[in-house]
Parts: structure tokens; C-alpha cells; sequence
């Protein structure tokens, strides 16, 4: 389950990310939630779609922070403000994919059909 899970996010990752498929892809599992009809097509839909913005939003987090590292100038208040950025953002992706992990153990372990993170 945890091997899957990690096949998943390094395959998330390793696959070159263009603008136009990243875009092609978020607003196809943006179309799935909103057109979902059940619980389980809505929860595959939103993990579907959490984990590439999850991605998406750390790498903007990850640039954002380097920038202000930058341009500190070696100021100690902004490296701060970037390292405490690079915290959050690692932070925040741990959880996204802690909650897939979650989702997919409460799947196995009760059995639920239907639902393919």
C-alpha cells in the first residue's frame, strides 16, 4: 500500500510536467469533482486532483523561497521568512500525501469499493 502510494508520487514527479498537460490535467479533475454524483466519484476526484496541486504548490512555495533567499541580501529577517516558507511548504505536502496514505489504509483495511486513489 505505502510502495504504491510512493510508485505513485515519484512517478508524479519524474514524468516531465508541461504547462499545457498540468493545466489539461487540473482542469479535467476540476471538471470530475464538480460533475461527480456519488461519494466515491467525489472522493476520487479530489484526491485525484489534490496530489498534482499539491506538487504544484510546493514547487511554487520552493521558488518563491528561493527568491527571498536571493534577494535577502543577507538580511537575517527575510532568510528567516524563506526558511520558514520552505518549512510550510514541506509541511503542507507531507499532509497531502499523509492523507492519501490515510485514505487508501482506511480503504483496505474497511473494504470500500469504488474508491481508487
Amino acid at each position: 500500500m505505502i510502495q504504491s502510494l510512493l510508485e505513485k508520487f515519484f512517478h508524479a514527479i519524474s514524468t516531465p510536467a508541461y504547462a499545457d498537460a498540468l493545466s489539461n490535467a487540473i482542469s479535467g479533475n476540476v471538471t470530475d469533482v464538480v460533475n461527480s454524483q456519488d461519494i466515491p466519484s467525489l472522493v476520487n476526484a479530489l484526491v485525484q486532483l489534490s496530489i498534482p496541486v499539491g506538487v504544484l504548490s510546493a514547487i511554487g512555495l520552493f521558488a518563491y523561497a528561493g527568491y527571498n533567499m536571493i534577494t535577502s541580501q543577507g538580511d537575517p529577517e527575510k532568510l528567516q521568512e524563506a526558511r520558514e516558507v520552505v518549512t510550510n511548504a514541506v509541511i503542507g505536502f507531507a499532509l497531502i500525501a499523509l492523507s492519501v496514505a490515510i485514505l487508501l489504509l482506511i480503504k483496505n483495511t474497511l473494504n470500500i469499493p469504488g474508491i481508487n486513489p
